[in-house]
């Protein structure tokens, strides 16, 4: 049986696309696109949410932020154990960026517009 490594939203691939169209021109070229979910927590889901595995959740993302490394999208949740709930978006693999590097971001800025996004709560296993 395979290890969970972490338990996500993980978007559908209509609103990862959607999502990648919108911001493809504010993604800085050679930047590696990811849009692929909302980390809930490391390792399995929690088992006041495991009886949600596999339900539709819809996220509102509020705002944006980047860094050298990372670019994300902040989402009004309160699903996730991050300290900033988050999409992310793109990341700088050229300068030995990793999806974790948007933890790191600091500075988000309001998107001016609310987007909503939808995905499944899923445990997501190694490969």
């Amino acid at each position: 049986m395979a290890r969970v490594l972490y338990s996500a939203v993980v978007l559908s691939e209509h609103f990862r696309k959607e999502l990648l169209d919108k911001f493809q021109n504010i993604i800085p070229e050679g930047w590696k696109p990811f849009a692929h979910h909302l980390t809930i927590n490391l390792g399995p889901l929690d088992e006041d949410l495991k009886v949600a595995e596999g339900l539709g959740v819809v996220l509102k993302i509020t705002h944006i932020g980047k860094s050298d490394k990372a670019m994300a999208l902040k989402c009004d949740t309160e699903i996730s154990k991050n300290k900033v709930p988050h999409i992310t978006l793109a990341v700088n693999v050229n300068e030995g960026g990793k999806p974790v590097d948007s933890n790191k971001i600091e500075v988000w800025e309001p998107l001016g517009e609310e987007i909503f996004v939808m995905g499944a709560i899923t445990e997501v296993k190694a490969q």
